[in-house]
């Protein structure tokens, strides 16, 4: 499984999109909030919501979303709805508040009583917390969701998961039958992921993203990301960028890779390892190592992973005996030994197709992802 985010894409465009991303091997395409939300079309009022009944927007109708779902079937792909259930829009036609202080609120289906009071986020005005103890609340939330999968969409990241109750999700999400979630859990120690949570569903693995920024920043040790400080296992949504990273990068620098060329070698790690359920943002596909590293990915599902060469600037790993992953942090070029049965690989990255029996030279700052033809 992989997912893709096309962020901020218009139902239509994310359609056109689907041929291309089935090539490459994704299963799952994150979209953005599809709700009716706050006027503005900037990206941000996504995720400001207005109306849980209505699918309206500049990104689509309705009508568009069923066609993208239909689409997304039929390609054998999920689309996956970016969940915005904990706070509503703070445009003024709605709502009247002093500060923290919440003085009247009327949404189409919400007003003060369903309000709890105001989440501030930096500058600028709060946005109304949704009382999702409230029967009447929670209802309209499951609704939702389920409205959403009645429409073709196969699950759900939930934004803002780590400010909402774990228990109210088993609600939301029974008599729906198994399909991805998982949350944005913004912690950066996996001890600090309230256990309740995965009953649910899984998280961004944002240990593994500082472990990451960690390795690749400058003076930084590859060899740690042998054993990370990660999620591990089936709970684990890693990633190397995501919306958040890019458009708030002071707020995320603890877990963003600063350097591009140090980001496009993180794919290679990302999409080379054999834990967890990997994200890649939408833009980063223009990138040969992340489009290489999303067909190794496919190709190597299922394969254990075993280490051939660790130190602080080269880290290289098979994935069964006919496929390796390497990566040369490097500015100098790094000879090592393969471990790979004799034959003529493609490296993934460049496209090219060689005769390999034996020891490989790396080129500096760069990376290689091999698979055996034939």
């Amino acid at each position: 499984m992989l997912i893709v985010q096309l962020f901020n894409q218009t139902f239509a465009k994310v359609e056109k999109a689907l041929p291309r991303l089935a090539r490459l091997g994704a299963s799952h395409v994150l979209i953005s909030p599809p709700q009716k939300s706050h006027s503005s079309r900037s990206w941000w009022a996504r995720y400001q919501p207005v109306d849980f009944r209505r699918i309206e927007g500049p990104l689509g109708n309705l009508q568009q979303l069923q066609s993208l779902c239909r689409a997304a079937h039929n390609k054998g792909l999920t689309v996956v709805v970016d969940a915005v259930i904990h706070h509503l829009s703070n445009e003024s036609r709605y709502l009247h508040s002093r500060g923290q202080h919440i003085v009247a609120a009327q949404y189409p289906h919400f007003s003060t009583p369903d309000l709890r009071g105001v989440h501030q986020l930096g500058k600028g005005r709060g946005l109304p917390i949704l009382n999702t103890d409230s029967p009447w609340v929670r209802s309209q939330l499951r609704d939702y969701l389920h409205w959403l999968h009645s429409l073709g969409v196969g699950g759900f990241r939930f934004d803002s998961a780590k400010h909402l109750d774990p228990h109210l999700f088993p609600y939301l999400l029974s008599g729906l039958p198994p399909l991805l979630a998982f949350g944005e859990l913004v912690y950066a120690r996996p001890q600090d992921f309230p256990p309740a949570y995965w009953q649910s569903m899984k998280a961004y693995d944002f240990p593994l993203a500082h472990s990451i920024k960690r390795a690749f920043a400058p003076g930084g040790d590859l060899g740690s990301l042998v054993t990370p400080t990660a999620l591990w296992g089936p709970r684990s949504i890693p990633f190397v960028n995501h919306h958040d990273l890019i458009r708030n990068r002071s707020g995320f620098a603890h877990f963003r890779v600063d350097d591009l060329r140090d980001r496009q070698l993180a794919h290679v790690y990302l999409l080379g390892r054999a834990e967890g359920i990997p994200l890649v943002y939408g833009n980063d596909l223009r990138y040969a190592e992340v489009k290489a590293g999303m067909q190794f990915h496919r190709h190597c599902l299922g394969q254990g992973l075993e280490w051939v060469c660790v130190t602080r600037s080269l880290l290289a790993w098979k994935r069964g005996s006919r496929a390796l992953a390497a990566i040369n942090k490097g500015a100098q070029p790094a000879t090592l030994e393969t471990r790979l049965e004799a034959g003529v690989y493609q490296n993934l990255v460049s496209g090219r197709s060689f005769p390999l029996q034996g020891a490989l030279t790396l080129a500096g700052r760069g990376a290689v992802l091999l698979v055996r033809e034939g």
